[in-house]
C-alpha cells in the first residue's frame, strides 16, 4: 500500500519508518530540506525504546514531487494543517484516505473540506518522539500500545482500512490497535497533553519534574477535572481515577524525562498548538456553558509568551 507522511518531523519519521519496516511503500514529505536529504541519501537513523536501526525511505520537500497515494498520514502540527492539505491535493485520488494522528482535539474538522467523512480516519499515538539531528529520530512508547486508530464514521470499508493501518504499524514493530470507539483514546491522550504540555512549556520543566512537585500534581488534578467535565458534555465519559493511574504507572515512567512537544516549541520560540489543547477546552467550555478557568489562564499565558518571542 502506498503511503505519504505529510509532516515528517520526529513523529512523522517514526511512523513512516515503521510502515516501511512493515512492508509498505512510504514517502516522507516535509519542508525541512536537510532532514529530508539526510534520509534520502543515508537512510533514517531510528531509535525506539533504545533499539537503533537505519531505515531506507523516499523523501521530498514538496507534495508535488510525489505521486498520488492510498493513504495520507497527517502529522504536521495542527496550526499548519490547512496550508499542508491545500498544497497536497495532488496526492488525493478517488479512493485515497486521510488518517490524522495529530495531537489535540478537533483535527478531523478541516479534513472534511477535502474528503468525505467515509474516507477520514483518526487516531492517537502513545509515543514520545524527538529529533536528535537531521536524519536521526528517537521515540519511546508510553505503555504497550503505540497507536490506536479508528474511522470517523462507522462505515465498514473505512473501519477495514483503519484495521489495515494498525496492522501495518504492528508489522513494522509498533504494536497498534483498531478501536471502534477511538474518540475515547483521543480524549484520554488529549487530557495527558492538556495537563502537561503547556505547564511544562511555561515552566521549562520535563514532565517528571513538573508532576513530582506538589503544586504540579495539584495543577494536573485541576486541569484534568475541568477537561473531563467538558469531555462528558461532548459525549465522551472519562474515568478520572483511571487517567491519573495511567499517568503514574505508564506515562511518567515511560516519558517522564522528556520535554513535551509544546514545551519544545516554546523553548525554540515557535508557534504552539495551544488552541488544539487547553485552548480547545476553553472554546468547548464557552459553547457548552462550562467554566474552565484553569485552562483559560494557561492558554492566555502561552499566548502572551508567544507574542513576546
Amino acid at each position: 500500500m502506498r503511503y505519504a507522511i505529510l509532516g515528517a518531523g520526529a513523529m512523522g519519521s517514526i511512523i513512516g519508518a515503521t510502515l516501511a519496516k512493515g512492508g509498505q511503500d512510504v514517502t516522507l514529505i516535509d519542508p525541512y530540506q536537510e532532514h529530508m536529504d539526510k534520509i534520502q541519501h543515508l537512510g533514517l537513523r531510528l531509535t525506539v525504546n533504545e533499539n537503533t536501526e537505519t531505515i531506507q525511505l523516499n523523501t521530498c520537500t514538496d507534495p508535488h514531487q510525489a505521486e498520488p497515494v492510498d493513504i495520507i498520514v497527517l502529522l504536521v502540527k495542527r496550526i499548519h494543517s490547512a496550508a499542508a492539505l491545500a498544497g497536497a491535493k495532488n496526492l488525493i485520488r478517488e479512493n485515497t484516505y486521510i488518517c490524522t494522528l495529530q495531537n489535540g482535539l478537533g483535527n478531523t474538522e478541516l479534513l472534511e473540506q477535502y474528503l468525505p467523512k467515509e474516507r477520514i480516519l483518526h487516531g492517537v499515538l502513545r509515543i514520545a518522539g524527538r529529533m536528535n539531528s537531521p536524519g536521526d529520530v528517537s521515540g519511546e512508547v508510553a505503555g504497550g500500545i503505540a497507536a490506536y486508530i479508528g474511522s470517523l464514521t462507522k462505515d465498514d470499508t473505512a473501519a477495514a482500512m483503519a484495521q489495515k493501518i494498525a496492522g501495518h504499524l504492528t508489522a513494522g514493530g509498533l504494536k497498534s490497535q483498531f478501536k471502534s470507539d477511538v474518540e475515547q483514546d483521543i480524549w484520554k491522550k488529549a487530557v495527558d497533553n492538556i495537563c502537561f504540555n503547556a505547564p511544562c512549556g511555561l515552566l521549562h520543566l520535563r514532565i517528571r519534574e513538573y508532576f513530582s512537585h506538589p503544586d504540579g500534581k495539584r495543577m494536573v488534578d485541576e486541569i484534568a477535572k475541568e477537561t473531563i467535565q467538558v469531555a462528558k458534555a461532548e459525549g465522551v465519559v472519562l474515568d478520572y481515577q483511571q487517567i491519573i493511574r495511567d499517568l503514574e504507572t505508564n506515562v511518567i515512567p515511560a516519558i517522564g524525562d522528556h520535554y513535551p512537544s509544546l514545551a519544545q516549541d516554546m523553548c525554540n520560540k515557535r508557534k504552539t498548538e495551544i488552541d488544539s489543547l487547553n485552548g480547545a477546552i476553553v472554546n468547548y467550555g464557552r459553547k457548552l456553558g462550562i467554566p474552565t478557568p484553569v485552562n483559560d489562564y494557561i492558554t492566555r499565558l502561552v499566548k502572551i509568551a508567544e507574542d513576546n518571542y
